[in-house]
């Protein structure tokens, strides 16, 4: 049986083909916060101390005074809060920290659509992915218990995102939106190797967590192979970004063309989607249809992601009141992106934005 580890520092506790897992490990690898990384033995809630920490979701992470956290992006705020001169992944301009934080959620929210669609669709990527995420979990046993396991799993997870939208429908915006995100990070290599400066910052870590699963993924990866090797060597460098130094760019610079590439996709896709689903939400429906880019894309309503656009709405507010510059506004007005974004009279109060220590199960099969 395994038993809870008990001596200080910090445990992350994540899982084999989890892109969040993969992303606040490379988080606390960047930031040199000295840490453990477990796969608990077993498969999520079934294990020992996964069970214990009483999270819904993975990664987890243990704080050193024992505190069990969960959801990535309040993790990582929380630790900037701890650490704010420790290698921050803010960008210190109000400005640039509020892009990177859209960004950021735009890879937690809809890059992991198009990675799971394409994970359990064709049968080489169930076949592979559900074997190397079981051995990653179970270690050894005998091949006809793990082939069992494995047919059980490959149900589970297909069932699941059966039940999270129609995905024949919504397929051809998800696999042409990851190949526009894969060019948006070519198109910035070009000429710098972060979205914000010569330093990565938790857009790029956003990014990178769900490309590292795209990079290993037969289908995904083919495709990123074939047309952005320098993205798949760039999510490789990120995974332990430790030996990186660098420094943020100037104040006031416009965004470059990774990260404008990424807000027009955001601005036409992205917050279309979470607007409409934080309708559905507000409406008591359980489902949302709308078209995004002249497209019918149909998905089940979802209270988390109607949380995150609330959240976002709270750190535009916050960015304008710490003196973000008029250049913020221009930006966001240009790539379609303002008017999602402001807050209703009266809506601030009763936002209720995802916490590190608070977690709820999410949408999707992680």
């Amino acid at each position: 049986m395994e038993m809870t580890n008990t001596q200080p520092g910090w445990r992350i506790l994540g899982g084999p083909g989890s892109p969040f897992s993969l992303k606040m490990r490379a988080v606390m690898r960047y930031r040199r916060l000295p840490h453990v990384w477990v796969v608990p033995t077993g498969f999520l809630a079934e294990s020992g101390e996964l069970k214990e920490a009483g999270k819904p979701v993975i990664p987890v992470v243990r704080a050193p005074e024992g505190d069990y956290w969960a959801d990535t992006t309040p993790m990582i705020l929380e630790l900037e809060r701890r650490y704010p001169d420790r290698r921050s992944v803010l960008p210190a301009d109000p400005a640039q920290r509020f892009l990177s934080l859209l960004i950021e959620d735009f890879a937690d929210e809809w890059l992991v659509l198009a990675l799971f669609d394409m994970r359990w669709d064709a049968e080489a990527d169930q076949a592979f992915c559900s074997k190397r995420q079981m051995a990653g979990w179970l270690g050894a046993m005998p091949t006809p218990q793990f082939d069992e396991i494995i047919s059980r799993f490959r149900a589970r997870q297909t069932d699941l995102l059966a039940s999270l939208g129609d995905r024949t429908v919504n397929r051809p915006l998800l696999r042409a939106t990851y190949e526009e995100i894969l060019a948006a990070i070519e198109a910035q290599l070009e000429c710098g190797r972060f979205l914000f400066g010569s330093r990565p910052s938790i857009a790029d870590f956003g990014l990178s967590g769900q490309l590292s699963q795209c990079a290993i993924d037969p289908t995904a990866s083919a495709i990123m192979r074939r047309k952005a090797v320098r993205t798949f060597q760039w999510v490789q460098d990120l995974d332990d970004a430790s030996g990186i130094d660098g420094v943020w760019q100037d104040a006031g610079d416009p965004p470059g063309p990774g990260a404008g590439s990424l807000l027009a996709l955001i601005g036409e896709v992205y917050l279309p989607y979470m607007t409409a689903n934080a309708a559905a939400v507000a409406a008591g429906e359980a489902t949302l249809s709308t078209h995004l880019r002249g497209q019918p894309f149909v998905a089940r309503a979802n209270r988390y992601k109607q949380r995150c656009l609330g959240a976002l709405k709270l750190s535009l507010a916050e960015a304008l009141a710490n003196g973000a510059s008029s250049g913020l506004e221009e930006i966001l007005r240009r790539h379609g992106c303002w008017e999602a974004l402001q807050l209703a009279p009266g809506e601030a109060p009763a936002i209720s934005v995802p916490r590190h220590d608070v977690a709820e199960p999410q949408s999707g099969p992680f």
